[in-house]
């Protein structure tokens, strides 16, 4: 009765924590677990589980351990990477990085140039409209042993994140030298060089063209300033390619992004367009671990553990200009901005087992909440990041002995190295593994992120090959959704996982 009592406790207290803890995003490590669909908690029956519950540790090299019992040493070798693309992120950057603000030198706006100003400002008021638009690239790997009920470790987990940091301020204009515009000098013709005025060419329709008076006196423009704007951009467009002009109704839609922002920073804060600051903030951190791992046992079904583990963290959080230029370069400019600082961390996990049929668990991860010093991107700007707690319960059971269904979920909110917005994650993931003649290993599973829908599921898939000792495994995810990145069409969440393992 008091062993009950105590796992009573040890659940509860967990569960209650998780109640008002944020955290960076669950890591999925390891082939099986990802193969599985990210269940691993009550699954992990090798040196992998001083990462995904560090209790099963108690019921190693034991008689009445069961299938854990068995398990006297084992040593693991993994690496993985993924990738998320939250919205649209992809197609917004590569719009960001073909604006080349450099050729509207000294905020001179020519009467050619006129289509790609228009476009340009309205392309950064489209990927402003939308602060969940994120990427996160990701990368682990570690090299775990464990010997009866301890364990030593070296791991590590990276991930950075980027995000829209757009000047809406410095778009306007200029024909006078000044470092501000207003909309007196935005919609005078002679700022673009049409000098003798502009008049209307018939590319806007008269629906249209009412359309946009229309809108445009609805921002407070006096109706000749609206008239003349809208005359601008007809003789802009005139003076390009035919191949290189937008249909009407593009322009109508760029036009009115365009006039939103324009008059918002107009006479106040706004200046010249070749002044613009729009940059990309990166944001992530690199941690590398070394656990040592401890297990113990309370009764037959009911063992609990923990690590302590030293902590070394590179943060990076750095706006880069991407402007213009390839996203690959401007993620290895961001990644040579970081600090690094030290840390010590505290894991907790907790297992109960039903015979071999039924298990379940609980682990908490940095209860201890370390901190690590982060570069601030303004003097006076925050200076550190907290490795929060992060808790996860799972759940294992083999209706029979070559095959196992599992599932996990995250109790805690998590706040991952996103900023805000689409930087919420709680995962839950479920999964199925069937043991053909004890040789091949065939996995397959699914998880979600509850509190951000925008990638939608993934699926995952995964095989384990045994050779008596040793085994070879490997997992991959995938999104059925798909974004754009440097032209190229890739899914919205791509993962994969690869391991050998000694198993004695």
């Amino acid at each position: 009765m008091k062993r009950l009592l105590l796992a009573s406790v040890l659940f509860s207290t967990t569960f209650a924590a998780a109640s008002f803890a944020e955290a960076r995003e669950w890591t999925i490590v390891g082939p099986r677990a990802l193969g599985m669909g990210g269940a691993g908690v009550a699954v992990a029956n090798d040196a992998t589980a001083s990462y995904w519950n560090p209790a099963a540790f108690g019921f190693f090299k034991d008689s009445t351990g069961g299938e854990y019992g068995s398990r006297n040493w084992s040593a693991v070798v993994d690496a993985g990477a993924g990738a998320q693309v939250h919205e649209d992120l992809g197609e917004q950057i590569d719009v960001l990085s073909n604006i080349d603000f450099g050729i509207f030198t000294g905020g001179s706006v020519g009467l050619a140039q006129v289509p790609e100003f228009i476009e340009s400002v309205s392309e950064l008021k489209t990927f402003a409209d939308n602060p969940d638009r994120a990427l996160t690239v990701s990368a682990n790997s570690g090299v775990r042993t464990q010997f009866g009920r301890y364990g030593l470790a070296g791991y590590a987990f990276a991930d950075i994140s980027a995000k829209g940091d757009l000047d809406l301020d410095n778009i306007g204009p200029t024909a006078d030298g000044t470092a501000t515009f207003d909309i007196t000098e935005l919609t005078d013709p002679a700022t673009y060089g049409c000098g003798g005025g502009c008049v209307t060419t018939g590319f806007f329709s008269g629906a249209e063209r009412t359309q946009l008076q229309s809108y445009l006196t609805g921002l407070g423009w006096a109706a000749g300033d609206a008239t003349d704007f809208i005359n601008i951009v007809e003789n802009g467009i005139a003076a390009q390619p035919l191949a290189d002009q937008p249909t009407s109704s593009e322009a109508v839609a760029q036009v009115q992004n365009a006039a939103t922002v324009l008059d918002a920073a107009a006479g106040v804060n706004g200046g010249t367009i070749d002044q613009n600051e729009s940059k990309v903030l990166f944001r992530g951190v690199g941690v590398a671990e070394v656990p040592l791992t401890y297990g113990r046992k309370i009764n037959d079904d009911f063992a609990v553990g923990g690590n302590v583990k030293y902590m070394r963290a590179r943060v990076y959080n750095v706006s880069i200009d991407v402007a213009g230029k390839d996203f690959g370069d401007a993620l290895n400019e961001a990644t040579d901005t970081h600090s690094d600082s030290s840390n010590f961390g505290i894991d907790l996990g907790a297992l109960y087992r039903f015979g071999d049929k039924l298990r379940v668990g609980v682990v908490a991860r940095n209860v201890n909440s370390p901190s690590f010093e982060m570069t601030p991107l303004v003097p006076g700007g925050q200076d550190s990041i907290e490795e929060e707690v992060q808790v996860r319960a799972g759940v294992a059971y083999r209706p029979f002995g070559s095959l196992i269904l599992a599932a996990d979920i995250d109790l805690t909110e998590n706040e991952t190295s996103i900023a805000d917005g689409a930087g919420t994650s709680r995962l839950v993931s479920a999964g199925v593994e069937g043991n053909l003649f004890n040789f091949l290993q065939l996995r397959a599973g699914i998880y979600k992120n509850l509190s951000n829908d925008d990638i939608g599921p993934v699926y995952t898939a995964g095989f384990g090959l045994n050779f008596w000792a040793v085994n070879l495994d490997l997992g991959a995810a995938m999104s059925s959704g798909t974004t754009t990145i440097d032209g190229n069409d890739i899914p919205k969440e791509l993962r994969a996982e690869l391991a050998l393992s000694a198993l004695f």
